[in-house]
């Protein structure tokens, strides 16, 4: 018997993987959910699973700090991270903190059931695309490769439209942290302003779900 959790803030998507795990053949599987990442951690904590299903945008906390704290915690978990961000750049943060795989929701079924297989058989799994050299459509290395996990969680926020003041709220950290962080983001991506921030963003086809939406 595998015990499961997955974490995701919506019904729907819980229920629906849920549904394909069930219809993948195996000694049996017992799910349970949460909503949130405060939740997530909560059950961790009374609960041994196997096997983790993370979405990366939940109430706080998320993204690749809630990843890192997971792995830190529970380092004999396999998680395999579901996500609407940009797999080019985010599946190698996320192998790098030590999931076991990440794919895109907007995948169909047949990959995700494959997906959650391999995970489930003990294995990593790794698209096609997470298998070639991240390269950007210009020929590049995607710049945004060579932000930290944490820069990355504040790229989104920033791209979300925050300022740093919730950038520091959002993470739990305090402003003049937050504005480290941004200094380090804009001269990584040798970018001057939200403005150009969000514009590479598109370029690299690195999106926050919801929309970008940087603040002027």
């Amino acid at each position: 018997m595998l015990n499961i959790l997955i974490a995701d803030d919506h019904f729907t998507v819980r229920v629906g993987l849920e549904m394909l795990t069930r219809s993948i053949p195996g000694n049996g599987y017992s799910f349970d959910h949460a909503a949130s990442g405060e939740e997530l951690l909560n059950k961790l904590s009374l609960k041994k699973y196997d096997l983790l299903y993370m979405d990366m945008q939940m109430p706080e906390p998320n993204g690749l700090y809630l990843l890192e704290k997971v792995r830190d915690l529970y380092p004999s978990l396999h998680v395999l991270v579901l996500s609407v961000h940009s797999e080019d750049v985010f599946s190698a943060k996320c192998l790098q903190l030590g999931a076991r795989g990440y794919i895109s929701k907007n995948e169909n079924d047949e990959f995700l059931k494959y997906a959650i297989t391999e995970v489930i058989a003990g294995r990593r799994y790794l698209s096609d695309k997470i298998l070639k050299n991240y390269v950007g459509i210009d020929g590049t290395k995607n710049p945004f490769l060579q932000l930290s996990a944490r820069e990355l969680d504040v790229t989104m926020l920033l791209l979300r439209g925050m300022g740093v003041l919730e950038v520091a709220n959002a993470l739990g950290i305090n402003s003049s942290t937050a504005s480290t962080f941004k200094g380090r983001i804009f001269k990584k991506l040798q970018v001057n302003s939200l403005y150009e921030l969000e514009e590479i963003s598109k370029q690299h086809n690195v999106f926050s779900p919801g929309g970008t939406g940087a603040g002027r």
